[in-house]
């Protein structure tokens, strides 16, 4: 019988495989994803601001948007109040492959959740809630939050 253990990192990597898989029928890798949906939720940043608030480094960043841009799911645009500040924002192209991911994700989710009841997902909910909690108290974890984590444990990138 296979563990627990493994059976949760086998539905992960399936439906990473699927999110993936719809992220690249847009012609985006994750971290284009990412910088999209930070962009909607927070409106204009400069590139300086979001590379920080996506944990890159600005030549990184610099070479996103590039692609993302030719893409047409990003924009420039000279800030308002100083000239010298170009702001970057989500296209309506851009907009509408969120809404797409969004919706692929909602039934991604529906199809892992056929046929367990209400009350089966709610306790497996609060099973992994604990088991995370668990893992947070690893020392190496102490004074982190969730994205610091999530950006710590990412594997490293294959050449």
């Amino acid at each position: 019988m296979e563990s627990g253990f493994m059976l949760i990192q086998q539905v992960a990597h399936l439906a990473k495989y699927q999110t993936l898989k719809e992220m690249e029928s847009c012609g985006l890798k994750p971290n284009q994803a990412g910088i999209l949906v930070v962009l909607r939720s927070e409106g204009g940043l400069s590139q300086k601001e979001l590379a920080k608030r996506m944990g890159v480094t600005p030549p990184s960043m610099t070479a996103a948007l590039k692609k993302m841009e030719k893409q047409g799911y990003v924009l420039r645009e000279q800030d308002e109040k100083d000239q010298r500040i170009t702001r970057i924002r989500i296209s309506d192209q851009g907009i509408e492959c969120l809404n797409g991911l969004q919706h692929m994700m909602r039934n991604l989710e529906k199809r892992l959740y056929e046929g367990i009841s209400a009350e089966e997902r709610q306790e497996m909910k609060e099973t992994l809630l604990k088991m995370r909690e668990n893992v947070l108290r690893y020392k190496e974890f102490q004074g982190m939050d969730m994205c610091e984590i999530m950006e710590k444990t990412r594997p490293p990138k294959m050449p």
